[in-house]
This record gives C-alpha cells, structure tokens and sequence, in this order.
C-alpha cells in the first residue's frame, strides 16, 4: 500500500493580520517560499493538536484555536508523497515570534498584501473565508466552546 500523508496549516490571526513565514533555503521543498505555519501529523495525533503543535514549534506563539476553514489535497514535491490537510484558522493570544530553522524571516500582513504574494495563493480562499467569518462571528468565537 502506498503511503499517504496528512498535513495541517494554521493561519495565525491578529488586529486584521496574518502571519506568514520564509521557508528557509535549507528547506527540501518550496525553499524561500512564504507560507503560514505547515507541517505534517505524527502517528494517531488529531489534527487541531498537531496544527497548534506547529505553531509552538516553528514560531513559539500561543494561539487559540478558532475553527477549520478548509481542506485540500496535493503532491507535496512529487508524485510519491500524496498529502491531505486541513487548514485552521488560529487568533494570536501572545508571544514574540521566535523562529525555528524551517523559516528565515516572518511578517504580519493584511489580506490585500498576503493576496498580492504569489507563493500564498495555496491559502488564499482560506484567508479571504477568515476575513467574511470575522464580520460575523462574535469576537471570541471558537469552535471549541460548542464542542
């Protein structure tokens, strides 16, 4: 049987903005691309879990979870690793950014600066369904509290 991956983004959002990451050059695929804080599920590890376990690993934030904004399937460098995910969306709750070695430079941008990156086009229905949600939704919302 051929193995399958399942990978997580987690779109951090603060007073209007994301944050977005450098992948480093050091990376094996989409070096020096901006992104928002990816990664791939350990074994029998949920999703939201993993998605925030990323984020203390590559920016060292705390961030709560607000709700799933979208889903996909792509071949993550090529044909031989096939990867599902689930992409979150996160509120910042505090922190400095502090960097890992997957990424070399981080910005806050807004929805029309991240549209105008091309390396984010990935994410950008995502980031535009977090943008219509939040005139909706109460300020504190998070999915969690109707669990």
């Amino acid at each position: 049987m051929k193995q399958f991956y399942v990978g997580v983004g987690a779109i951090v959002e603060k007073d209007n903005t994301f944050l977005i990451l450098k992948r480093s050059p050091k990376k094996d695929v989409s070096s020096n691309k901006w992104e928002v804080v990816t990664g791939r599920l350990e074994i029998d590890e949920d999703p939201k879990d993993g998605a925030l376990r990323e984020i203390t690993e590559e920016v060292k934030i705390s961030a709560e979870l607000v709700m799933p904004v979208g889903t996909g399937f792509f071949y993550r460098g090529s044909k031989e690793f096939p990867m599902a995910f689930v992409v979150f969306w996160f509120r910042y709750l505090r922190g400095d950014v502090q960097l890992s070695w997957e990424h070399i430079e981080y910005k806050w941008v807004t929805l029309e600066e991240a549209l105008k990156i091309d390396d984010l086009k990935y994410f950008q229905k995502e980031l535009k369904t977090i943008t219509e949600l939040k005139k909706y939704l109460p300020v504190d919302f998070t999915i969690e509290k109707y669990d």
